[in-house]
């Protein structure tokens, strides 16, 4: 049970159909290149809710008629929710971050709900060890949580290189929503373009800001300093990755980010906000650089410091950066101790 529209959906169900299992997803929104069957539940009238409350029944009926062995929902307040009303067994929550992080902190309903859908589940996954800790903050320390960052796959790990050459590109592959905080990159790549007007801010993704953002852009006078590159094929987005200098990210509330992994497998130099996600992967200069969110002025700083930094210290930081990728983040290797746990649950039934 996930959004059908999203990547991490299809990348994960693909794993499992690869592994031989039968998968069939149960999404609210259309299933955009699905590699595995799917049915579409609704649609339903707001609020989300509702709609999420709703198509339990019929989630329900499709469940009885492909009997799995287990039921993995993704994200607390909409599937998780789903799911907890199915009253199914057993079942795994997946948690990605803002579910955690920020959903259960709007109001005492919302926090109530996550409560109440996390402590249900019979197993939960999460993808930082600052999320599994906020989740036992949130819910109790006596709830299963395993800990598995998604990584990303071993052959575009492969496919980076400390040592290739780069272009004076500033690349921020994030959508362009408010917790992202792309003000702020515009603001702060502004001063350092002062500076180094020869340098480029291409952003990579789109969202609900777009329009307002290009009109920032404008009146900054920024130009064809800053590209709008919009939602791009995944091979042509990593070879930007590839040519880019620095990764830069202006992230408000985070879990572990693919997006952030991604560059630092491919060799782009990290800088980003000071969050606690960040600090899983960056523990500290020289590996990356940090300011404090929100903070256009802080952002600048770090970008002169990451350009004043010796070619030789720069591209031993990526190197550091890439090993750690190789030891902790590659998807294939964590996605099969993760299914590893599907399988014991699965032959419980119940749980973890």
């Amino acid at each position: 049970m996930s959004d059908g529209g999203n990547v991490h959906t299809r990348r994960w169900a693909a794993y499992l159909r690869d592994q031989g299992d039968d998968v069939l997803l149960l999404t609210l929104q259309d299933p955009v290149e699905m590699p595995v069957p799917a049915r579409r539940l609704g649609p339903y009238p707001p609020p989300q809710m509702l709609g999420y409350s709703l198509a339990a029944r019929p989630a329900r009926r499709a469940l009885a008629r492909f009997a799995p062995d287990l039921v993995n929902a993704h994200f607390v307040p909409n599937y998780g929710w789903m799911a907890m009303l199915c009253r199914v067994r057993p079942w795994v929550l997946s948690t990605w971050g803002s579910d955690v992080l920020v959903n259960p902190h709007r109001s005492p309903f919302h926090l109530w709900r996550a409560r109440r859908v996390m402590r249900a589940a019979d197993l939960l996954t999460s993808d930082a060890r600052m999320l599994t800790g906020a989740i036992h903050t949130l819910a109790g320390d006596h709830l299963s949580v395993l800990t598995a960052p998604m990584g990303i796959d071993r052959a575009l790990f492969e496919s980076g290189d400390a040592a290739a050459p780069r272009e004076k590109v500033i690349l921020h592959n994030r959508n362009l929503e408010s917790v992202y905080d792309v003000h702020t990159v515009l603001r702060g790549f502004l001063g350092f373009s002062q500076l180094f007007p020869d340098w480029r801010l291409r952003l990579a993704g789109d969202g609900s800001q777009r329009a307002e953002l290009e009109r920032l852009a404008n009146s900054l006078g920024l130009g064809d300093k800053v590209v709008f590159l919009g939602r791009m094929p995944r091979e042509s987005l990593m070879d930007e990755l590839r040519r880019a200098t620095i990764y830069l990210s202006a992230s408000l509330s985070d879990s572990t980010s693919v997006s952030l992994l991604e560059a630092m497998a491919l060799g782009a130099y990290p800088v980003l906000s000071d969050i606690p996600a960040n600090r899983e992967w960056i523990a500290a200069p020289p590996q990356g650089l940090y300011f404090r969110p929100g903070l256009a002025e802080g952002l600048t700083r770090s970008l002169l410091e990451a350009l004043a930094m010796p070619e030789e210290a720069r591209r031993q930081a990526v190197r550091v950066n890439r090993r750690e990728i190789g030891e902790r983040a590659i998807w294939e290797e964590n996605m099969a101790g993760l299914r590893d746990r599907f399988l014991e649950l699965a032959e419980r039934g119940g749980r973890a």
